[in-house]
């Protein structure tokens, strides 16, 4: 039996859109003092001055901080334990977004942290353009072994998730390119679907306010119809799934031509539109069509791996086979920046031989050693707790109670997800499924929960949905108290939405 984490022990869109301005009567710890140092030798007010004039957070419109007629107050966190924060001004937030999808351990694991200090010690850096790391090396070694893309699989370090799906796009078209099929260079992803903000891997998003700013943009970039069947339009109204949205994909590569197809790239269960997860059998359809047409199958799991839906890599729990994953955010637990690319021995071997086979790709802190340390350090944490399996358990728990508190709201139109990874789709009208969109409604939310203390997403890049990702240590009363105040709150929205603004 695993070792319990003595974080289980409770204790006591993207960016949002509006800033948050907390409640200082709410989540205050009694008698706790942030120490001086925790703020940089600067009080509170000094803080939000050089945020106000300095600071360029991602995402965000920073003159909301200096817009006059109201005070900027920042949320700035300091501290973290288990599954809760604290902020400047030492109020304490139950985390339900796991930072940003990528706290998968929890805050405070001094194991990792120990790790990379030791690893400090010995040496921080190795350039991964000349030679391997042992902290690297292992990894390699670990995550090959554990790998959906089989047995001895190849392993490329970046910094990041928008870094690793970059390297999977260019690995997909030069390996086509080696094999003599240069004509290979398109993309399939899904429409609404985000995999990051680097050129590349912007073109294979399906966001458009994400994309026009920058184009032109990478060519080639092809988008179908994601698995979302509350609001399909092939079956949202019949009686069950016909997997037409899986089918979509085929018919793309052949409208395309499959000689100029490289890769479909998608993540397990799609974080953009609020956790839509596929029907059974969707990537078995997938897969085929791939297979049949010589295409690779890029899965996207920078979100969706290490225990986020259940399963140690999110593809498990598909029974899926992908030529190649992308990870980061969970692979550390967000202690230290550190993503890959995990490629097939097919497609690695592809490119051994002359000088002149190999990648021509690298970043300069790909591998570092003392984020490998963190990554071997959270891994060890995952497997000894199993950790995938109780996000697995916690997960279909959250689910249930979620459906049972708030499942026949009149303001919800679906409760979905996979593990703990949950989301909560807002509707105007549950006959009709009309969309609850309104902008300072969400915005509403979003500082609600966190005047009472809880941190989570209110987002619209489809339909409205509140989304939870809490660290996978998250403890039952916790997911109880996120289920009360998700109730609490949405009652508050009817007078809302009814006209009591």
């Amino acid at each position: 039996m695993a070792r319990v984490s003595k974080h289980y022990a409770p204790k006591g869109a993207f960016a949002p859109k509006r800033l948050p301005v907390p409640d200082p009567e709410i989540g205050l710890l009694a008698g706790m003092a942030i120490p001086a140092d925790a703020l940089g030798g600067k009080d509170a007010a000094q803080l939000r001055q050089a945020i106000a004039e300095n600071v360029w957070l991602h995402f965000i419109q920073m003159s909301d901080y200096t817009a006059e007629g109201r005070e900027a107050r920042p949320l700035v966190l300091v501290r973290g334990e288990g599954a809760r924060v604290w902020d400047a001004e030492g109020r304490e937030y139950l985390d339900g977004l796991a930072g940003l999808f990528c706290v998968n351990a929890g805050y405070g694991r001094t194991e990792i942290t120990q790790a990379m200090l030791a690893q400090l010690e010995r040496i921080h850096f190795v350039s991964p353009f000349s030679f391997p790391n042992v902290p690297g090396t292992v990894l390699a070694e670990r995550l090959a072994r554990l790998s959906p893309t089989g047995e001895g699989s190849r392993v490329f370090f970046v910094t990041g998730g928008s870094e690793a799906v970059e390297t999977a796009l260019k690995l997909a078209k030069a390996y086509h390119r080696k094999r003599g099929f240069a004509g290979r260079y398109k993309m399939i992803g899904r429409r609404y679907a985000y995999h990051g903000t680097t050129a590349g891997a912007l073109s294979l998003t399906g966001l458009a306010y994400a994309k026009n700013p920058y184009e032109p943009l990478v060519p080639g970039a092809r988008h179908v119809t994601p698995p979302y069947h509350y609001r399909c339009p092939y079956c949202a109204h019949a009686e069950g799934c016909t997997l037409a949205c899986a089918d979509e994909v085929r018919q793309t590569i052949e409208f395309e031509g499959p000689e100029s197809v490289a890769a479909v790239v998608m993540e397990p269960v799609q974080n953009s539109g609020g956790c839509l997860v596929p029907p059974p059998g969707y990537y078995e359809r997938i897969r085929e069509a791939c297979d049949e047409y010589g295409v690779l199958l890029i899965m996207d799991e920078v979100i969706c791996g290490f225990g986020r839906i259940g399963t140690m890599f999110g593809s498990e729990s598909f029974d899926l086979r992908p030529d190649i994953v992308t990870i980061a955010k969970g692979l550390t637990s967000a202690y230290a920046p550190l993503g890959a690319a995990i490629a097939s021995r097919e497609i690695a071997d592809t490119f051994a031989g002359a000088d002149d086979d190999k990648f021509q790709h690298g970043i300069t802190f790909g591998g570092n050693p003392v984020a490998a340390a963190a990554a071997l350090a959270n891994l060890d944490i995952l497997e000894r707790e199993d950790l995938p399996g109780r996000s697995r358990d916690m997960g279909a728990y959250f689910l249930r109670e979620l459906i049972t508190t708030i499942g026949e709201h009149p303001y919800v139109g679906e409760v979905r997800g996979r593990g703990l990874f949950v989301g909560i789709e807002l509707v105007r009208d549950r006959e009709t499924r009309a969309s609850l969109e309104d902008k300072p409604l969400l915005g509403w939310l979003s500082d609600e929960f966190l005047r009472r203390g809880i941190i989570c997403r209110a987002d619209d890049r489809l339909s409205p949905v509140i989304q939870f990702a809490p660290p996978l240590t998250i403890a039952r009363e916790d997911i109880d108290r996120i289920v009360t105040t998700v109730a609490e709150t949405l009652d508050g929205l009817k007078e809302r939405v009814g006209g009591g603004q």
